[in-house]
């Protein structure tokens, strides 16, 4: 499993203006029904949906193969009673201050979680999935100081595609403490035992054929601590050894971790998990995937009015197909990369371009390579 940190980003979070005249975005959410205003299912709250297709972003035309007509006039009112009125804004402003909240919300909780875990968030690759997540992304990079994005294939529909692929797994976790200066052997190994049996039992349910492989976690911290770090155990009945071998492993982590390691303080384990599932399918499953072909370059506009932070206005934007890219092909930003679930926008100082796996790589030039 990964250490995630959520906060309200999603197309359909709620933006408002506060007592102290600040935008907020979410958590809150319209939903998907009644949804943002512009889905004209009764919505009457502004969103980040609502702000995007203000801004050009959205082709009403596409949006969700075009089972939704987006109503960009409702939702520039909207923006202007709720957002701009109370600040004085146009609803164009408005709708550019809501998606700028957006993406300072989601770059500020990257750059705790970062701090939290000693990680300099710019050393890394930032992956964006969902139907929102790349309209967001390359500003999102500039914000944390990342010159590398990558827009999967069928990211709009990840979620769904993760589901679908992922292997089957049960995890069983049971509270047990034990320090590890006096751990009780046997009833440690019977409690693995248990819940061994436990996750495996599940999983042959649903897998009757194959190899399970399972992984055994113990959660440690020193004493007193409220905090644990997960330790993964060696394989085999837990001994003195390998007692022995988990405190070598925790402290090694927590320096990794915190930068120290409080070496003359018990260690504590809290919590034992043993997680089952099967052999990861992923790369024939990947395999299987083909790209549609149903839209072209030429079904759609050359050119759409895409309100541009650099010119501080609208102006007129290319529009790609993702489906009739081609490896050798570059895209530079600004420009909108748009497919059937989604659309990515590429900044200006950002080019795009696919790999031979087909995702989209959007990386910015080092002149254009700055913290804002």
């Amino acid at each position: 499993m990964i250490e995630m940190v959520g906060i309200g980003a999603g197309g359909g979070s709620i933006a408002r203006v506060d007592t102290l005249q600040r935008i907020q975005v979410g958590p809150d959410s319209a939903g998907s029904e009644p949804g943002p205003v512009s889905y004209g299912l009764g919505g009457t709250q502004a969103t980040v949906t609502d702000a995007n297709a203000v801004l050009g972003r959205l082709d009403p035309a596409r949006f969700a193969r075009g089972k939704v007509a987006l109503n960009i006039e409702a939702a520039q009112q909207a923006l202007a009673a709720q957002i701009g009125a109370p600040l004085g804004y146009s609803a164009d402003l408005a709708a550019l201050s809501v998606a700028e909240i957006v993406a300072e919300n989601m770059a500020n909780a990257a750059r705790v979680h970062a701090s939290e875990q000693g990680k300099h968030v710019e050393h890394y690759t930032l992956i964006a999935f969902g139907g929102a997540a790349p309209l967001q992304a390359a500003r999102l990079a500039r914000k944390l100081s990342i010159n590398r994005v990558v827009i999967p294939r069928s990211a709009g529909v990840g979620s769904a595609l993760g589901f679908l692929w992922a292997p089957i797994a049960y995890q069983a976790v049971r509270s047990f403490y034990q320090r590890l200066d006096g751990v009780n052997h046997d009833e440690v190994n019977a409690l693995l035992a248990g819940l061994t049996e436990q996750a495996t039992t599940i999983v042959r349910q649903a897998a009757p054929q194959g190899d399970i492989q399972v992984q055994r976690i113990v959660y440690l911290r020193y004493a007193g601590q409220g905090h644990e770090v997960p330790i993964e155990l060696p394989d085999g009945s837990v001994q003195a050894q390998t007692v022995h071998l988990l405190q070598t492993r925790f402290a090694q982590c927590y320096r990794e971790l915190y930068g120290r390691s409080l070496d003359n303080v018990p260690v504590e384990a809290i919590s034992w998990s043993v997680a089952a599932s099967t052999h990861d399918d992923l790369a024939s499953a990947t395999a299987r995937w083909t790209p549609s072909n149903t839209h072209t370059a030429a079904s759609s506009p050359h050119q759409r009015q895409v309100y541009q932070i650099e010119d501080n206005g609208f102006t007129a934007t290319p529009l790609h197909e993702r489906t009739a890219l081609t490896q050798e092909q570059y895209v530079s930003g600004p420009a909108l990369v748009v497919e059937e679930e989604t659309t990515t926008v590429v900044y200006c100082g950002f080019s795009a371009h696919l790999s031979p796996q087909g995702h989209l790589i959007l990386e910015l030039g080092s002149e254009d390579f700055h913290h804002e």
